[in-house]
């Protein structure tokens, strides 16, 4: 990563974990509460947020005018995790080398919390007062547009039910669905409430669909293990070499998108970044 870039994710993580204490405060105590600060404090890399930001930052916005779409983006990004590991889905015992959010406070609870996170997610958006009227029914619906059943939880059922391997056209609907769908809304919900162009708003849904299939692609080589079956792998289905020119033909095309934008600068690190990023 840059050390320009990092500056600038450490700007953001510094604001972000702010704002998220301040939420979980308002919460009060509960189990509930407990099992929330649990997942959202965990140690993800809060990708999706950062995007959001640096949509801003082409504009020269501040983390404050985006603050409520970086929190509801990460609360859906937590809730489709702590699903994700439940027993009736993937049935994980651990994420990110810590247990699970149901193997410390049981599946009841984990359920009711990622239920609780999209709630929430909608909720700080509409009491955002800084965020017109039409500006919050916009990004209402592209979120629920986005992570439901056309969207990313579309892509999970195609998920589950995939057991053997897929054409790899079939395998890049299965991830815009299930991944693509929810950074491409945290990039555009970002160039919505900044009152972007028409022109500009589609230029960052472009660039965001094949950034997200880049770093999807990136995730599986790191991933990738030969003594594993994996229908799932770009690396398993294209081999390694393949799969290395698809990361680059992704990432190019998400590039080609960017002289659209005012001050894409930051953009383009990220692309760069993800190219040789080792996790």
């Amino acid at each position: 990563m840059s050390d320009h870039l990092k500056n600038e994710s450490r700007h953001f993580l510094s604001h972000f974990e702010e704002s998220l204490d301040g939420y979980l405060s308002s919460m009060g105590q509960s189990k509930l509460t407990e099992s929330l600060s649990y997942s959202l404090k965990s140690s993800g890399k809060r990708f999706r947020p950062f995007l959001a930001y640096l949509i801003g930052k082409t504009k020269g916005k501040s983390f404050e005018a985006i603050k409520s779409w970086c929190l509801a983006i990460e609360f859906i990004h937590t809730y489709s995790l702590i699903h994700d590991d439940l027993p009736c889905m993937d049935n994980d015992d651990y994420r990110r080398g810590v247990l699970t959010n149901h193997k410390v406070f049981g599946e009841a609870i984990a359920l009711l919390a990622g239920d609780s996170l999209i709630s929430e997610a909608f909720r700080v958006i509409a009491e955002d007062r800084s965020l017109s009227s039409a500006v919050k029914v916009k990004l209402i619906e592209l979120l629920a547009q986005k992570i439901g059943p056309h969207g990313m939880v579309g892509g999970q059922v195609l998920d589950m039910q995939t057991l053997s391997q897929l054409p790899l056209e079939e395998l890049k609907n299965l991830h815009i669905l299930k991944t693509g769908n929810l950074i491409q809304a945290a990039a555009v919900g970002a160039a919505e409430i900044l009152e972007f162009t028409t022109d500009e708003v589609l230029a960052v849904q472009n660039f965001s669909l094949h950034l997200g299939l880049a770093f999807q692609i990136q995730d599986d080589l790191l991933d990738f293990d030969s003594e594993k079956q994996d229908f799932k792998n770009y690396a398993h289905l294209l081999g390694i070499e393949i799969a290395r020119a698809e990361l680059e033909t992704q990432s190019n095309i998400a590039l080609s998108f960017l002289p659209s934008l005012s001050d894409s600068v930051l953009l383009k690190e990220l692309v760069e970044f993800n190219l040789s990023r080792k996790k």
